[in-house]
């Protein structure tokens, strides 16, 4: 390796990024060693790299030295840059690595080489899938010693023989076959997979369908090699054209280096179950060290990869290039190394990261690089055999055999007599419990708490307008919400404002440094926080100033985020801001009430979503306390809920429909007797709550299997629970399942599973981020969130991640919106298009609370994650989870044995439609 001045500082931080281990990691980075003079500098890097990666005639990391031609079969539609890959990456592997797998690749490179005889779709995807697996049967023993067995593909001469062959044929021949492109069909096209989001996969078509087909219609005259869509060109025997073959190189490439990402990421998978696996620290480096070598591959690899690590979310993989300058903007080996270092604390999927790296000639090599290179010539990591993990692998085979034998007569004696009354507590995984999460913040007030939120806000809105004074698009935002005015904790911990200004104040710094990035294809965002008075009574009054300011010409107002509270005035202003035509994406409300404005959308999962889950939950698990440490599924429940309240109103009606026998209990703390139902037999009024506890303690005293369902709201909770502790024979014993609101009397300071020993109380949650962040976009909220406000008393709030994730859907569709409309014309009207068409498509936008999936005009996000916690002393624990995490991550069944099916949104309602 030369010795350029700083080329150690480059070298070690470039090979901190190869050693970082799996869940440490950042995208995927791109390292580009642009040569700016004549001398060969870039290539000796690259060339000395790949010669520290190796030591004593083994590989120390995985990697792929891509130089010189392949030394297998020759394919040009595959080119013989990927052939050379693939090559050096299973012959540079280090000891204990194991083997490595690239079925993807394979595939993918099976598809790229065949050429189809057939014209009619259907034959064609069959005779693709044929060709694929024969070529998958080259290199499987198993595949080879079945079409051994079952007499291969051509059929004997005489009866007794025909028969014979026919009755292997189905089982080892048919049936390897079919199961093969079964296996290919969902690998490829699952939800959340490369493939399907790089080829928009038309609903209802196959993998092998969709790379075989061709356009409907006959091609035009001198067109019959273009490829329409599908993967295959056929062979006609004309010439292929310049033009056709650069498509061609451009979509080959672009396959196969997402599928050869894929694989790499896919081979840290299981790492805790593995021998292997957990001995696979490194990433893998691939090395183009030659500057002018594939010069119709190398290019196009380069360019496409940055894309390729973005839609794949790739961290398994550091590429370095050599390539001779072509005037691009380059930093020196010091700034390179210092940007490198930058990526090391940032680890998750996103945007592959791209560092150029000016290399100059230089006369006389430097002292301190001779230095450096001489005391560290290779890579520093661990050394492994291959022999360990198979030992490994054997002793814990061995093991594992020998407790199953021991163990296997007492297990099923287990398995049959084990109790069905067992109480419903951790179902999914226990909560951790932070008890310093329920302290008020550094002794601060609440408006001080609140100042502090919002003046993060200011700070972003200032480098917005800075960056429009630079030219950049710049658009503005309304959050509508109640601010905290007032010196008590009490009121401001159940406004919910604290937490959600600070959530709009996290997304609004990340979106605006992602546009930072990328303004030539992002919107800058300002938000302005309008005061909607307690209880949304000024909502309307702020409405009527924002419709008229958003009929100015000179608006730049593209939409309205917070809207928390399902209330009358918050409907009023939600009509005036859509008459207007500002889209409008709602935080924490949930009532279906506010779904009636075409201009209005929401990430929280509605009333009749929560009310279904509630009742299936209440009708199947074992809830209700019967007798010590014994619970049985409800068989009544008594429902709590204020009928002059539209959330609870709602909710209460909801469950109802949804659990069948209840009997309702209607309170009102503000007295209201405007519109109040009349009593029946299934329901009746209370005026205090001492006579809601009486009623409830009846209600439980004859039928013990009673849970009460709180549609109320949260503020009356506790007073319930002290008349009935106090007040009533029921000594307190009670099993209480609660709505949405509720989830404010728990992260206060009530504390009901600590004060009211005898109360059982499960409650449904959007998010429980404190210590259950089962995805990607959880997890990178976390860890922003502890970073700028620490742990406190809103720490596990759901309502942060809520309001983090109405901005991100609305930042989705104006960028959208800029995107399809020039950068100066769109406005309100073409954002609200965006949200009609649903922003992210089929995948939704992944936000901090799970996939908003909005789909064609939906309001709601389809089939939104929700989940029921269960209260205890320790904190919360997750009782259920349903519903979408991410991308191609659906809970779809709880239970402790998941032995029941989640209730999906469009499952629901006697015409099928959502609700």
């Amino acid at each position: 390796m030369p010795a350029l001045p700083k080329i150690g500082t480059l070298i070690g931080a470039l090979e901190e990024h190869i050693t970082l281990p799996p869940g440490n990691r950042g995208p995927s980075p791109l390292v580009v060693l642009s040569q700016l003079n004549e001398g060969r500098e870039a290539e000796l890097i690259a060339d000395g790299l790949c010669a520290r990666l190796r030591a004593g005639g083994r590989a120390r990391v995985p990697y792929a030295q891509v130089a010189g031609a392949p030394s297998g079969p020759r394919s040009e539609r595959v080119g013989e840059v990927f052939q050379k890959l693939e090559e050096e990456l299973k012959r540079n592997r280090p000891g204990g690595f194991g083997r490595l797998r690239l079925p993807q690749f394979t595939l993918m490179c099976s598809v790229v080489e065949t050429q189809l005889a057939e014209r009619q779709a259907s034959v064609r995807a069959k005779e693709l899938r044929d060709q694929c697996f024969a070529e998958r049967r080259k290199d499987s023993n198993l595949l080879k010693a079945l079409a051994v067995i079952s007499g291969g593909d051509q059929s004997p001469t005489g009866v007794p023989s025909l028969v014979w062959y026919w009755t292997r044929q189905p089982l080892f021949n048919v049936l390897p076959r079919w199961l093969y492109g079964r296996l290919q069909e969902r690998r490829m096209t699952r939800k959340g997979s490369w493939y399907r989001q790089w080829s928009t996969l038309p609903k209802g078509t196959g993998f092998f369908q969709d790379a075989a087909r061709f356009a409907d219609e006959a091609p035009a005259p001198g067109t019959e090699n273009i490829v329409r869509g599908g993967l295959l060109d056929p062979s006609d025997g004309e010439p292929e054209t310049e033009d056709e073959r650069e498509k061609r190189l451009e979509r080959t490439t672009d396959v196969l280096l997402r599928a050869m990402l894929s694989d790499l990421d896919a081979a840290f998978h299981r790492r805790r179950i593995s021998p292997w696996g957990r001995r696979r620290q490194s990433r893998f480096v691939i090395v183009l060290p030659q500057t002018d070598a594939y010069r119709d591959w190398t290019p196009r690899l380069i360019g496409k990869f940055t894309v390729a690590v973005e839609q794949t979310g790739s961290t398994g993989v550091v590429l370095v290039a050599a390539e001779r300058s072509e005037g691009e903007r380059t930093e020196n080996l010091s700034e390179a190394a210092v940007t490198l270092k930058s990526w090391l604390g940032s680890p998750g999927s996103g945007g592959a990261r791209v560092v150029r790296v000016g290399v100059e000639s230089v006369q006389s090599p430097d002292p301190d690089a001779i230095r450096w290179l001489g005391r560290y010539p290779e890579i520093s990591v661990p050394i492994c055999s291959d022999v360990a993990p198979v030992a490994e692998a054997a002793v814990a085979t061995a093991v594992t055999l020998g407790l199953l034998a021991g163990g296997g007569a007492y297990g099923v004696q287990w398995a049959l007599d084990r109790s069905t009354s067992e109480c419903i507590g951790a179902a999914v995984r226990p909560a951790s419990s932070f008890p310093e999460s329920n302290r008020k913040p550094g002794g601060s007030e609440p408006r001080e708490v609140y100042d502090a939120a919002a003046a993060s806000i200011g700070r972003q809105n200032k480098a917005a307008d800075r960056a429009e004074k630079r030219g950049a698009v710049v658009r503005t935002v309304v959050y509508l919400g109640v601010p905290v005015k007032v010196g008590s904790w009490e009121d401001a911990l159940y406004s919910g404002a604290i937490p959600e200004v600070r959530g709009i104040a996290l997304a609004q710094e990340e979106l605006n440094e992602e546009t930072s990035r990328d303004q030539g294809n992002k919107v800058w965002l300002r938000v302005r926080i309008e005061d909607a008075g307690a209880r949304f009574s000024k909502a309307p009054a702020v409405a009527k100033a924002l419709a008229k300011e958003a009929g100015e010409a000179k608006s730049d107002l593209v939409g309205v985020v917070g809207l928390g509270q399902s209330r009358k005035a918050t409907m009023e202003a939600r009509d005036i801001l859509g008459g207007a035509g500002l889209p409008m994406i709602g935080t924490v409300a949930t009532a279906q009430e506010m779904q009636g404005h075409p201009m209005y959308r929401q990430v929280a999962p509605d009333n009749g979503r929560e009310a279904r889950i509630a009742a299936d939950f209440a009708r199947r698990g074992n809830i209700v306390r019967t007798a010590p440490d014994t619970c049985a599924p409800a068989e009544k429940a008594v429902v709590i809920a204020n009928p002059n309240d539209t959330y609870s109103n709602n909710l209460s009606v909801r469950f109802t429909e949804a659990f069948g026998t209840t009997h309702t209990l209607w309170y009102d703390p503000d007295g209201k007797d405007t519109g109040r139902p009349a009593r029946s037999e299934n329901a009746e009024w209370v005026g205090t709550p001492r006579e809601m506890a009486e009623q409830v303690c009846r209600h439980l005293k004859d039928d013990p299997r009673t849970v009460v369902y709180w549609a109320s709201r949260s503020n009356e909770f506790n007073a319930f629970l002290d008349d009935f502790d106090g007040g009533t024979a029921c000594n307190g014993r009670v099993s209480v399942l609660g709505g949405n609101d509720l989830t404010n009397s728990v992260v206060d300071k009530q504390k009901p599973s600590e004060n009211h020993p005898g109360t059982r109380l499960y409650y449904a949650a959007h998010a429980l981020p404190d210590s259950y962040p089962p995805h990607t976009r959880a997890r990178t909220f976390r860890h922003d969130y502890l970073a700028r406000y620490g742990r406190d008393q809103w720490s596990n709030d759901g309502r942060t991640p809520l309001a983090w994730d109405a901005m991100r859907v609305l930042s989705y569709a104006v960028n959208t919106a800029r995107h399809d409309v020039a950068p100066a014309g769109f406005d309100a009207s073409t954002v609200q298009l965006a949200l009609v068409n649903g922003p992210g498509g089929e995948a939704g936008v992944r936000g901090a609370t799970g996939s908003l999936v909005f789909g064609n005009h939906g309001q709601v996000p389809r089939d939104k994650r929700l989940l029921i916690l269960h209260d205890t002393k320790r904190g919360a624990e997750v009782a259920l989870e349903c519903g979408i995490r991410d991308n191609g991550d659906e809970q779809e069944r709880w239970g402790s044995k998941k032995e029941f099916a989640c209730p999906k949104d469009q499952d629901e309602g006697e015409d099928g439609e959502q609700d």
